[in-house]
């Protein structure tokens, strides 16, 4: 999409992110894509900076946040999007042309964000085995039905290894920077959550954009992630009791 004559670009960008988040690493990711060098800032999200919770106190200083410009914006589709805009002349273009496909992926983004992330932190938290283990199916089954609409709604996109093709969009972003989570929940509960059987457009994008990631640098190990899962859930329980 061309900026209108009245845009004018972004002069100065900073990106608010942490480590093992992969909404945050969606952020990093969508910039890397389009080539946009970025100024990134470490935050602990144990110990939040007090600049962070003032740029974004709506989401309690949730990441990432990028700063551009000196204004915040919030969320990683939000700031997904703005990146495609915001530099359109920098491929890939992360949504496709057509209306009717843009609205699909905003969809499928939408649906990911609000159906599987949450239960994939609920599957980390529980307690008992068998608990994260029917979470983890859950999941699974989610990413099932995102599996059946890509396929339907992106039915002619399936030459390249991504949802979008042979370049990497907004679906493949999204479910691609959370490649270390995947296999991260496979190991807390023993369910693979993405296999190329049930899930072959799925698993082809995830194995695809997580090659991407490494070489961008935004990848975690997956058992340092783990442990400081691990570490977090029971830090979490001792304050509790």
């Amino acid at each position: 999409m061309a900026r209108s004559s009245q845009q004018k670009p972004p002069r100065r960008w900073k990106l608010y992110g942490a480590w093992g988040s992969a909404h945050a690493a969606m952020a990093r990711n969508a910039l890397a894509l389009k080539g946009v060098r970025c100024e990134y800032v470490e935050e602990d999200l144990d110990n939040k900076s007090d600049t962070l919770l003032r740029l974004n106190p709506v989401h309690g200083g949730k990441v990432p946040v990028l700063l551009v410009d000196g204004q915040p914006l919030a969320e990683s589709l939000v700031i997904i999007e703005y990146v495609d805009e915001a530099w359109p002349e920098s491929p890939p273009a992360l949504l496709p042309p057509e209306p009717r496909a843009r609205a699909a992926a905003r969809f499928w983004a939408r649906f990911f964000h609000d159906e599987v992330s949450p239960l994939s932190r609920a599957v980390v938290l529980a307690d008992a085995e068998a608990e994260r283990a029917e979470l983890a199916r859950e999941v699974k089954a989610r990413m099932a039905v995102m599996e059946a609409g890509i396929a339907e709604d992106f039915a002619g996109d399936g030459e390249g290894p991504f949802v979008h093709g042979r370049s990497p969009g907004l679906l493949d972003v999204i479910i691609g920077s959370c490649a270390v989570g995947t296999r991260v929940l496979a190991a807390v509960s023993g369910v693979e959550i993405v296999e190329p059987g049930a899930t072959p457009r799925v698993h082809a994008a995830v194995a695809a954009f997580d090659e991407l990631a490494k070489g961008f640098g935004t990848t975690v190990p997956d058992e340092l992630l783990l442990a400081k899962l691990l570490e977090r859930k029971a830090r979490s329980r001792a304050a509790a009791a």
